[in-house]
């Protein structure tokens, strides 16, 4: 893509060297630089042309989703719907204690009261 030489900017703030005899300014110094604003006009209109041309486009892609997601609707609305399954919920198991590699003294204890209570049952362990 070509690139554009002048901004508003530019074409506003642009000085022309004046010819050394008489008064006015150098006819090949203006000309070049209408040429340069001419190249530039034509940039810009060939980069709208692009732009509209993706625009159509875009807009022609938005009507055919458009009336699809209208006739997938239509469809829908045509069926039945069923009852949507009941699911109970079932309690997630307790998590499991993995016993570490070195029982400490108090994993000890506890797994002593846990067989006391068990083998013993819960009136001893209440005395």
């Amino acid at each position: 893509m070509a690139q554009v030489k002048y901004t508003q900017k530019d074409i506003y703030n642009r000085v022309f060297k004046e010819k050394r005899v008489g008064v006015g300014y150098d006819p090949n110094d203006v000309d070049g630089f209408l040429d340069d604003i001419i190249s530039d006009y034509g940039v810009f209109t060939k980069r709208i042309e692009e732009l509209q041309t993706q625009v159509g486009q875009l807009q022609t892609a938005l009507k055919q989703t458009q009336e699809e997601l209208t006739a997938e609707d239509h469809v829908r609305e045509a069926q039945p719907v069923a009852p949507a399954p009941v699911i109970e919920e079932v309690p997630a198991p307790a998590p499991v204690e993995t016993p570490s590699a070195t029982p400490t003294n108090l994993d000890l204890i506890k797994r002593v009261a846990n067989l006391e209570r068990a083998v013993f049952g819960s009136e001893n362990g209440a005395n």
